[in-house]
């Protein structure tokens, strides 16, 4: 039952990293009995077109300092290796359905893409 909750905790983090990572400008398909075809995503008050859950720089690097947290870098490796968080971890996007076993479990996940 516990695999079954981190699992189902796990997928939800990953949905919202897929989120995030993907562009605010691009267009999202709306109804097609609308005479517009495409618009511009609905944003929140600090511009994010998505509701994947936000931290600040101050408190995340606490929660690393502390151990409690995990950097996830979800961009290509190529750019990982170029720059990175010390201590991040690189899991592509595109590989995180197949790699996130190689993330630590009872952590905070702080996933980064640019």
């Amino acid at each position: 039952m516990k695999k079954i909750l981190s699992l189902t905790a796990f997928l939800a983090v990953v949905l919202s990293i897929l989120t995030a990572c993907q562009s605010a400008a691009s267009p999202v398909k709306i109804d097609a009995v609308k005479t517009e075809i495409n618009a511009a995503p609905k944003t929140d008050a600090h511009g994010h077109a998505d509701d994947a859950p936000r931290i600040n720089l101050t408190d995340a690097k606490k929660d690393f300092d502390a151990g409690s947290a995990v950097f996830v870098d979800t961009r290509a490796e190529t750019d990982f290796k170029s720059e990175h968080i010390k201590g991040a971890i690189n899991i592509p996007m595109e590989a995180v359905e197949l790699r996130y076993k190689e993330i630590p479990t009872g952590k905070k996940i702080i996933a980064y893409c640019s």
